[in-house]
């Protein structure tokens, strides 16, 4: 299975954009996405290399939301806390990628035709596919298709400003998740994905025995607390699931806390 980083969704009580400052203060573009009317919500996006993206994604309205069929939005609905909440990954053949998953033991829902109207009135369509899950397990990634193709994208994106060359100059290099099992946690995902093997090692710092598998795009980074320090904090605040990223270059001069999540 071919894994490519679509985008990273933060979940946020607050103003989308008003939740982007922090990167908007490092000298990078965010711009409001805009509104998703059947589900409730709307969202901020920061655009980096090969159309990777962070969402800022936030309520708007309750009720629609309440109603919603989007397993994203439920999980935004019952967030513990504010911080990362899933990663997306991007296909051209949600069909195909729907058949792999259910062959390597997984249930999946229906693809989803989903939408998005723009700031501008204009709509922007995908499909997404979704992982059937409980609510108290470890989110899985979800998958996406865009209708439009790559060049026709970052056509659109250069245009409308939303992806300047400074973010251009900067990708999403390792993505960090927080697991109560490492060994298991690294054996479910290999299995259901198709992913190599990686190294695990300690971090001493955060006191942390971590698994860094190595992909095409990014790396993805598993952290199981071995002690009292930030990873244990974090798993007690908002659970498992992801909780830092890293960006090459450094977006940050340091790890820097934003709105529930670390980033780098």
């Amino acid at each position: 299975m071919e894994i490519i980083l679509d985008h990273l969704v933060h979940f946020t009580d607050r103003h989308p954009l008003q939740a982007a400052e922090f990167f908007k203060k490092q000298g990078l573009t965010a711009v409001m996405g805009g509104r998703h009317e059947k589900w409730g919500s709307y969202n901020s996006l920061c655009y980096f290399s090969d159309l990777a993206y962070l969402e800022f994604l936030s309520i708007e309205d309750r009720k629609k939301a309440n109603g919603s069929d989007n397993p994203l939005i439920h999980r935004l609905l019952k967030q513990r806390a504010e911080g990362l909440g899933q990663i997306a990954l991007r296909s051209d053949n949600l069909e195909h990628v729907k058949a792999e998953l259910e062959e390597n033991g997984l249930e999946t829902g229906e693809i989803i035709e989903a939408s998005r109207k723009r700031e501008d009135g204009s709509l922007l369509e995908w499909k997404m596919l979704f992982i059937e899950q409980s609510d108290d397990e470890a989110p899985l990634p979800f998958f996406i298709e865009w209708k439009q193709s790559e060049d026709e994208r970052k056509h659109d994106l250069h245009s409308s400003g939303a992806l300047s060359a400074k973010n251009t100059e900067v990708a999403v290099a390792k993505v960090h998740y927080i697991v109560r099992d490492l060994n298991a946690a690294v054996l479910k995902w290999r299995k259901y994905f198709d992913l190599p093997r990686g190294e695990e090692a300690v971090y001493d710092e955060w006191r942390a025995r971590i698994y860094t598998i190595s992909l095409p795009s990014f790396q993805l980074v598993f952290a199981e607390p071995s002690g009292d320090g930030l990873v244990q904090q974090m798993l007690e605040r908002k659970g498992e699931g992801p909780y830092l990223a890293e960006f090459d270059p450094p977006v940050f001069g340091s790890y820097y806390q934003v709105h529930g999540s670390m980033y780098k």
